[in-house]
């Protein structure tokens, strides 16, 4: 395994710090920032580096990696005073494996490219268990030498690494994922109080789901979730389900491409996050299409008008 590539590594949420204890288990020299510094102290008790701005980690590295929220985050922690552009010498590899929009992907590859960096849109696909796991789905668009570079470090992040095109095409990819995510979750949920409302037994109903020729990963991991109605500290909540269809809307504006059930189901996620509820599980929808059918669930988990 090469492991020679120093990395540096911008943000260390939920996704980012077990991707960056993975490289470190691999043996990579990881610089961390965040700006929690609790987050980066953290890692550097496990043998990060520590840098002060986001252009100090790209100057103390060959790869700089950053795993952030959103368009202006991006745009600050890539272009901003102390931004990744500032520290990057040439050549420097710059990869962002957030989810954020093709604008802004453009936005900043354009600039990274003006000032000699190189730059790969990448993203990921998996939970946080898979990144602790180190089994991420992890995919990238750009120039196919810089992919060529930034591999190794891939292949400790996931299990599945692909280089699928030129440039912001692993955008595009990760915002059909995310919708599907979102149109799948609300459709079970619909479904199920459909046969809730017929008195068929919710565990019932999902083991024959699950295990007939309709079940899929997705809702076999879900399953138990939905059993036992657990929505809390959930691996991928409301808000930031929320936050990935707004960016596939955006794009479908952009584009001139309608997304008819994408609105719809963003719509229902409203409903979650004006009734407190978007940092529960994105399968928590369920529970609006039962308020909307009129039905109370009682403590056992059995559904009744």
């Amino acid at each position: 395994m090469d492991n020679s590539l120093v990395v540096g590594f911008i943000g260390l949420g939920r996704m980012g710090a077990p991707m960056v204890a993975n490289l470190l288990s691999a043996g990579h020299q990881v610089v961390v920032y965040d700006i929690d510094r609790d987050k980066c102290a953290k890692l550097s008790a496990m043998g990060a580096k520590t840098g002060e701005t986001p252009a100090a980690v790209a100057k103390r590295s060959d790869l700089t990696i950053s795993m952030i929220m959103n368009d202006a985050i991006l745009r600050e922690v890539a272009l901003g005073v102390d931004g990744v552009i500032h520290g990057a010498g040439r050549g420097h590899l710059f990869l962002d494996l957030s989810t954020t929009s093709p604008k802004a992907t453009t936005e900043v590859a354009a600039a990274m490219e003006g000032a000699g960096v190189d730059f790969l849109c990448g993203r990921v696909a998996g939970s946080i268990g898979l990144a602790e796991k180190g089994e991420l789905t992890v995919f990238a668009s750009g120039d196919n030498s810089a992919f060529d570079r930034a591999e190794p470090a891939l292949n400790v992040l996931g299990s599945r690494v692909l280089y699928v095109g030129e440039g912001t095409v692993a955008a595009y990819l990760k915002l059909v994922h995310s919708a599907i995510v979102g149109a799948y979750a609300a459709l079970i949920g619909e479904a199920l109080t459909l046969g809730e409302i017929g008195g068929v037994d919710m565990s019932q109903m999902l083991d024959i789901l699950t295990e007939g020729p309709l079940g899929s990963i997705q809702l076999s991991l879900k399953a138990p979730m939905l059993k036992e109605r657990s929505f809390t500290d959930p691996p991928s909540d409301i808000d930031t389900a929320a936050k990935d269809l707004d960016l596939v809307l955006a794009a479908g504006r952009d584009s001139a491409v309608p997304m008819v059930l994408t609105s719809s189901v963003r719509q229902l996620m409203t409903q979650r996050q004006a009734a407190g509820l978007g940092k529960q599980d994105i399968w928590s929808i369920l529970e609006t299409f039962e308020s909307m059918a009129g039905l109370d669930v009682s403590e056992t988990g059995a559904a009744h008008r």
